[in-house]
């Protein structure tokens, strides 16, 4: 069973996601790919404090939410055998950068870090 402040983080950001996909206007469904994505990669994680897994999943969840339905234009135009796929694209996109996102989105601090710094 999981621990009480592991649920309760998850719970806010469940919460989190749903109101700014709702302000962004992001696709609910690349939303709720991209926290299963999360939840998923938060198995293999270390255990952290209930913030951390709260931003990491709110995290996962919203950079699919943004870019799973780019990917997904991008992979329909340059594979056009994908259309008779539909949706499941999107989907499937959104759970890979849920996935994913615990790595991407440090490496892409640190990189912009280097940038800045020097």
């Amino acid at each position: 069973m999981a621990e009480p402040s592991s649920t309760t983080a998850v719970a806010i950001a469940a919460g989190t996601v749903t109101l700014s996909g709702s302000i962004f206007g992001v696709q609910y469904d690349a939303l709720l790919a991209g926290f299963f994505g999360g939840l998923v990669s938060l198995s293999y994680l270390p255990p952290m404090s209930a913030p951390k897994i709260a931003g990491t999943v709110a995290g996962s969840a919203l950079l699919a939410g943004f870019f799973a339905p780019v990917i997904a234009a991008g992979s329909l135009h340059y594979f056009p055998w994908l259309l008779g796929v539909g949706d499941f694209t999107r989907l499937a996109s959104g759970a890979a950068l849920g996935i994913a996102a615990q790595v991407v989105i440090p490496a892409a601090l640190q990189r912009l870090r280097s940038l800045i710094g020097g």
